[in-house]
């Protein structure tokens, strides 16, 4: 986990693997999957969502606390790995959420039909490949370019030095780590899921869709195609953002997020 400030820290076994789950707040249960990244400087187990749910924050297999399974090589492996997780955890009448590759998680495991599953919070998913622009390269480019390419202003995101800090040792190791797991999962095809968009008409859940506008990952034409895919979402779009609205942009972040549980 790469906040250190993040919730209470518990091991949960998934079909024999121990899996790192924070957790915190209170109110119903909600299920916060991260991005390729980690969680940067979002605490989903604090502040705003905590106040309206029990937050549970895992670290996915194969990422920071959580060995990979040897039968998880896909983002649909995933995400039937973290619906196991989610019946170790007791969890029922739960909203998940999820930030890049945690959103494609998300929908995979909603489109797979978990009647347990009652909303869906997707955050710049990854997983659906655009018709008329481009996924960036992220796996082949420094870790400079890659930052560059995460926020639309710097200057907006509360606490940017934390990601240009020198990292130590250690923290150097679990990033490689972390960039040599999501290349397994999602370099052939590149970020996205070709069957995707045909699964999500199968999603019953509620939904959201939060978009940065200014996405240089992944464009906002992606949230567009969630959008009109999944049957009765809603998207809020965030002007002057980029990929990551829940560090760049907290409070337009936080005021969407926290409107839509409460309409729950």
């Amino acid at each position: 986990m790469t906040l250190a400030a993040v919730g209470n820290k518990s091991t949960v076994q998934v079909s024999g693997t121990p899996v790192e789950v924070f957790s915190g707040g209170s109110g119903p249960p909600l299920l916060f999957l991260h991005g390729g990244g980690g969680f940067g400087t979002f605490d989903p187990t604090s502040g705003p969502i905590a106040d309206r749910r029990t937050v549970y924050a895992p670290s996915h297999p194969g990422f920071f606390g959580t060995p990979r399974p040897e039968w998880v090589y896909s983002i649909t492996d995933v995400a039937h790995f973290t619906l196991e997780l989610a019946n170790a955890l007791g969890l029922s009448d739960y909203v998940v959420a999820g930030h890049s590759i945690g959103g494609w998680i998300a929908a995979e495991m909603a489109a797979m039909g978990g009647s347990d599953i009652e909303g869906l919070i997707l955050i710049n998913a990854a997983g659906i490949r655009p018709q008329n622009s481009e996924i960036a390269e992220v796996f082949m480019v420094g870790g400079a370019t890659r930052l560059q390419l995460a926020f639309h202003n710097p200057e907006q995101v509360p606490n940017y030095d934390h990601f240009t800090r020198e990292l130590t040792a250690a923290e150097a190791a679990v990033d490689h780590s972390n960039r040599e797991m999501l290349s397994r999962l999602a370099w052939k095809p590149y970020l996205h899921n070709p069957s995707l968009p045909y699964y999500l008409s199968k999603v019953e859940a509620r939904t959201l869709i939060v978009w940065g506008a200014n996405d240089a990952i992944i464009p906002l034409e992606c949230g567009e195609i969630f959008r009109n895919s999944i049957p009765g979402s809603q998207m809020a779009v965030i002007d002057q953002c980029g990929h990551s609205p829940q560090m760049e942009k907290p409070d337009e972040f936080n005021a969407a997020v926290a409107s839509f549980l409460d309409r729950l």
